[in-house]
């Protein structure tokens, strides 16, 4: 019996993480691809590219994703939204996620443990809980936002264990 609702909790997490069309092992694998893959591969699975920044000395270049919303702006409702970003004076990407599902917080840390990803550092960042947890040369951060109301967003962040380093410096 405790299988069998142990299985069922699963099914229930992962279908919300099904529903954004992307996993842990995706997001990871998006930080080794350039800007146009990461576009083509986003956009074939319903999310919609809807805001570019260019890179400065002091700011990596970023483009911003949401899903499923493809008229996305003022007065329109998002929940998931991934931001890819570029270095090309550091060599360097990173991916980061963003939603406010707390289920699909549970089916994101129930994949980084199932990947055996390592929490090698914890602790505060203007004020939420951050994880860092690494396994084989890819860094993944997570981000818990305080008094969680259902206004702040969680965030994850993908990157090379050499990129992470650069980005948060």
């Amino acid at each position: 019996m405790k299988k069998f609702i142990f299985f069922i909790s699963i099914f229930i997490l992962s279908s919300n993480l099904f529903a954004q069309n992307i996993t842990i092992t995706q997001l990871t694998d998006l930080c080794d691809k350039g800007l146009g893959e990461v576009e083509e591969y986003l956009s074939a699975n319903k999310w919609y590219f809807f805001q570019g920044v260019d890179e400065t000395d002091e700011k990596y270049g970023n483009a911003k994703f949401v899903f499923d919303r493809p008229n996305y702006g003022p007065g329109v409702d998002a929940y998931y939204f991934i931001t890819h970003y570029i270095s090309e004076n550091d060599k360097a990407t990173a991916t980061e996620i963003l939603f406010r599902d707390k289920n699909l917080l549970d089916a994101f840390d129930l994949q980084i443990k199932n990947l055996k990803y390592k929490l090698k550092d914890s602790g505060t960042r203007d004020g939420s809980i951050i994880k860092v947890f690494q396994k084989g040369g890819k860094t993944i951060e997570v981000s818990i936002p305080p008094n969680f109301e259902g206004t702040n967003n969680y965030k994850l962040l993908f990157a090379k264990n050499k990129d992470y380093r650069k980005i948060r410096g």
